[in-house]
């Protein structure tokens, strides 16, 4: 009696009733926030620092290459200059939606993997708060494996971001430098 459950069991293991190997997803999902660092911008403005939340979702191609679409939150701080000698505090908020492209370079180590991160899109102005404009992302990105599937995410890169104010006042610019750390699902 023991021997016929065993073997019972034994073809249904046998005919995938429990599968062991894991299963390949078709969509990426990134979660991500780190810090913006400005670097240079238009010669009258002062430079602002900051922070930025990102969710981005996509395509998987056979995990050689990641193709989607992002939403963010970037926040800018500075100091503005009055008349008088007198200071401020300038702010720049943006909520970015934009192409996301993700290419894994080569493995380092049993559970590493370095790679690239390229996005390009528009912030639309909402509300008066919220600045407006094209901004552009491209860096490198190293994945350590935390469960399969599931990988802790760091990014370092160089970015670029118009402010164009949805009222009264004059486009500028500015070029940052960001470090980011999430959660990157395939």
């Amino acid at each position: 009696m023991i021997n016929k459950a065993i073997v019972a069991a034994g073809l249904l293991l046998l005919l995938g009733g429990l599968r062991a190997e894991a299963q390949r997803r078709d969509t990426y999902t990134v979660l991500q926030a780190g810090g913006l660092f400005g670097v240079a911008g238009d010669s009258d403005q002062p430079l602002m620092h900051g922070y930025q939340f990102q969710f981005v979702f996509g395509r998987n191609f056979y995990d050689r290459m990641f193709l989607g679409l992002g939403i963010g939150s970037d926040v800018y701080r500075g100091r503005s200059y009055m008349e008088e000698g007198r200071s401020g505090r300038r702010r720049g908020n943006t909520l970015p939606i934009f192409a996301d492209f993700r290419v894994p370079f080569t493995s380092v180590g049993p559970l590493g993997v370095l790679g690239g991160v390229v996005d390009a899109g528009y912030a639309p102005s909402i509300g008066a708060d919220y600045f407006k404009g094209f901004l552009g992302k491209a860096g490198l990105t190293y994945s350590h494996l935390l469960v399969e599937g599931s990988w802790l995410q760091f990014s370092a890169g160089y970015g670029f971001q118009q402010f164009n104010p949805r009222y009264a006042g004059h486009t500028f610019a500015q070029h940052n430098v960001f470090v980011t750390v999430g959660l990157f699902v395939h």
